[in-house]
């Protein structure tokens, strides 16, 4: 008899298991979606640590004064006439709030579907990496807000021991890309401490550009919660 049970629990086992939904890791990723937009917005980002930069030295080939100028700019990427410098010593960030002011109208709900991506400058006129369009959504009268931290983790690699992300820069700059049928309302707050310790803030409206394009935009993943 105890046999007999053993028998049924493990087929009522066996038969649960089976029937039971697949986690999300197991399921596919979702396809891309097409957004067709009319409204382009470019936000300047800057964020992290700027270390304090090696002055250039200036001196003639020849030795005298009828030689041609030569700059010498120690550890630094930037063209001799900015002085070894991108930007003044200091910690930066940027916040970029974004909101659908658009009211649901004939029916429809007034949810914004939109795409936006990450592009990185570099100095000497080279081009830096870009993220791929990711597709957002922010219901009406909604908002939501994009930060240094979000940005980082785009142009993070994963350490050759560990799952966890390493940050590649520890200083970027360049753009945020927003791409939208419907305008949005956003705005970027600058903030910044010199080395001095004083801190400045500066907030910037961001006017769209219109533009119509079609892109494909990838379901982004989620968000982490920790």
């Amino acid at each position: 008899m105890i046999a007999k049970l053993s028998a049924l629990s493990f087929l009522g086992f066996f038969f649960l298991t089976a029937n039971a939904p697949q986690s999300d890791a197991q399921q596919p990723p979702a396809p891309p979606v097409k957004i067709n937009a009319k409204f382009r917005y470019s936000v300047k980002f800057v964020c992290g640590h700027a270390q304090e930069p090696k002055p250039c030295e200036q001196f003639r080939q020849g030795g005298d004064s009828s030689g041609e100028v030569i700059w010498i700019c120690p550890g630094s990427t930037v063209p001799a006439g900015a002085n070894g410098a991108q930007v003044v010593s200091g910690l930066y960030a940027t916040a970029i709030n974004v909101s659908n002011p658009g009211g649901p109208r004939r029916g429809e709900t007034g949810t914004a579907v939109f795409a936006k991506k990450f592009a990185i400058a570099l100095p000497w006129q080279n081009s830096g990496p870009v993220s791929r369009f990711e597709r957002a959504i922010l219901e009406a009268d909604h908002a939501f807000e994009i930060d240094c931290e979000e940005i980082a983790a785009k142009f993070s690699r994963p350490s050759s021991d560990s799952s966890t992300p390493t940050p590649f820069p520890v200083f970027l700059k360049g753009f945020l890309l927003i791409v939208s049928p419907v305008e949005l309302d956003i705005t970027a707050v600058y903030t910044a401490r010199g080395s001095g310790g004083v801190s400045t803030m500066d907030v910037e409206i961001i006017q769209p550009r219109k533009q119509e394009q079609v892109v494909i935009a990838e379901i982004p993943a989620e968000i982490p919660t920790d």
